[in-house]
Order: structure tokens, then C-alpha cells, then sequence
């Protein structure tokens, strides 16, 4: 019996070959691609053959600063995501409405990242709602120059708005279904609010908000149409850099550097953003 309930357990994972395979087999097969394009094969422009003068050539200060401001904007707006959908995520759980009001967060996660973009542009804008409301009540006497600001403000934000709603979904969900006996047994022990969500929500909603985090960061790094639209002129993205690259300079196998850099840097921090959860966890 047990011989045939292996058998058909491993049978199963075969079920998954027409979806999951699919996917598995062009990110392989991109990634692949990238690579070697990298180290000079796949040249659309010239003899293709092995060659590391393109990652001799990569690594520019214009590269460094828009790793520097791809970093930024990705850790930036993952962390400030969470903090805003944390305490959001509580508050929405005993609230009246609450269905009604999870379907209003959720409105971002069907508007175009790029249409997103414009729409908050118009509103942070030179003479958009925000300046011209803070030159009328008198806090300010000019304009602030929130889109393509040097320090990225207007990414930050079209990036938090945008993914607040994704995390949400995650972390809504984690603190809904921790179990209502273990929070009415710390109470009934004598633990305050603080304590309950200390020791109890915190630790049993932490790996929901890892996941949280590890999504929205490969969101962002990666992002071209907001960065693109909002961010500043100089440094760019290394996403926005890779375009003008491939397209502008017809670089291709530079592009395709800085396109390995990005899924290292990618997978480095989720690695070291997994272990540092972990570590967390064993804290607790």
C-alpha cells in the first residue's frame, strides 16, 4: 500500500507540467539566454563568441549610482509598504465594513502601473493638488519639486500606493487566520494589547510578512514604467539604464549585464533578507 501510495504521489507532480512547467522552462531558458549573452554570445550586433570585455566595460559610475538608486528605491518602498499595511491590516480586522473597505484598498491592483503614474503625477505635480493646496494655505511660498526629484520622493510614493493593496492581501489574510483561542488565552493570562501583539500576531504573521516584503522588493528593483515616468533624469534606474542600453545605444550584451546584476541582486536579497527573518523568528 505504501509502494502504491508513492507511486501515485509522485504521478501527481505531472498534473502541475502543463502550467508550472511552462513557466519554469522560459524563466530557465531567459535567464540562460542572458547569460550568455553577457559573455558575448547571442551578439545581435557583431561575432558572437566568449568574451568578458562587456563586464569590463559595465561597471561605470553611472551603473553604481542607479544600482545605488535601484536599492533605494526598492528597500525603501518594501519597508514603507509594510509599515503603512501593518497597523492598517489590524485595524481593518474588527472594523465595520471592513469587506467594503478591503475592496476600496484593493483598487490600485487594477490600474496599469503606468496609468497609475500619470494619475499621481498630476497630483504631486509642479502645479498639481498638493503644491498648489500648500501655496494657498500658506505653508510654502513656491512650488516643491516632487516629480523627478534627485531623491526619487514621487517613485516612493506611486510605489507605496501601488503595493500597499498586494501586501495587503497577504498580511490581512495572516492575521485573520491566527486562531482566536491563543489571543483569548494570552488575555486570559493577563497580557495586555501590546503583549498580544508582541509576542502572539507579531511572531505568527512575521513569515507572511517576509513573503510581503521579498515580493514588493523584485517588484520594484526591477520597475522601468514608474521610475520611468517619476523618477528622476539622472541617476536612473538600472532597469530604465538596461532600455537605453539595448535600444538607444544597441549595446545588447551590456544590457544583458546589467540584466544578470539584477537577478543576482535580486536573489542575493532574498537570501540574506530569508535569513535574517529566520534569525528573527528564533528571537521570538
Amino acid at each position: 500500500m505504501d509502494v502504491l501510495r508513492k507511486k501515485k504521489f509522485e504521478w501527481g507532480y505531472l498534473l502541475l507540467l502543463p502550467g508550472l512547467g511552462y513557466i519554469v522552462y522560459f524563466v530557465f531558458m531567459s535567464a540562460a539566454v542572458m547569460i550568455a549573452q553577457s559573455f558575448g554570445y547571442y551578439n545581435y550586433t557583431g561575432e558572437s563568441g566568449f568574451s568578458t570585455e562587456f563586464w569590463k566595460e559595465v561597471f561605470t559610475p553611472e551603473f553604481f549610482d542607479s544600482l545605488r538608486f535601484s536599492l533605494k528605491i526598492g528597500i525603501g518602498s518594501s519597508l514603507l509598504s509594510i509599515i503603512v499595511c501593518y497597523p492598517l491590516a489590524l485595524l481593518l480586522q474588527n472594523c465595520p465594513g471592513k469587506k467594503t473597505l478591503l475592496s476600496i484598498i484593493k483598487t490600485p491592483l487594477f490600474i496599469p502601473a503606468l496609468v497609475g503614474s500619470f494619475l499621481i503625477i498630476n497630483v504631486i505635480d509642479y502645479h498639481g493638488i498638493v503644491n498648489e493646496f500648500l501655496i494657498w494655505t500658506g505653508i510654502i511660498s513656491e512650488p516643491l519639486r516632487l516629480r523627478n526629484d534627485s531623491a526619487g520622493i514621487a517613485v516612493l510614493i506611486i510605489q507605496v500606493w501601488k503595493n500597499v493593496p498586494f501586501q495587503m492581501i497577504l498580511m490581512f489574510s495572516a492575521i485573520e487566520g491566527i486562531r482566536k483561542d491563543v489571543i483569548d488565552a494570552a488575555k486570559n493570562l493577563g497580557a495586555g494589547y501590546l503583549s498580544v501583539l508582541r509576542h502572539v500576531i507579531l511572531p505568527l504573521s512575521l513569515p507572511s510578512a517576509l513573503v510581503a516584503v521579498i515580493l514588493v522588493f523584485i517588484k520594484t528593483f526591477n520597475d522601468f514604467a514608474i521610475s520611468n515616468t517619476a523618477g528622476p533624469l539622472y541617476p536612473t534606474s538600472l532597469a530604465n539604464l538596461m532600455h537605453v542600453q539595448a535600444y538607444v545605444f544597441n549595446e545588447w550584451n551590456l544590457s544583458a549585464c546589467i540584466g544578470v546584476v539584477m537577478l543576482v541582486t535580486s536573489v542575493l536579497f532574498v537570501a540574506l533578507y530569508t535569513y535574517v527573518g529566520k534569525k528573527l523568528e528564533q528571537l521570538q
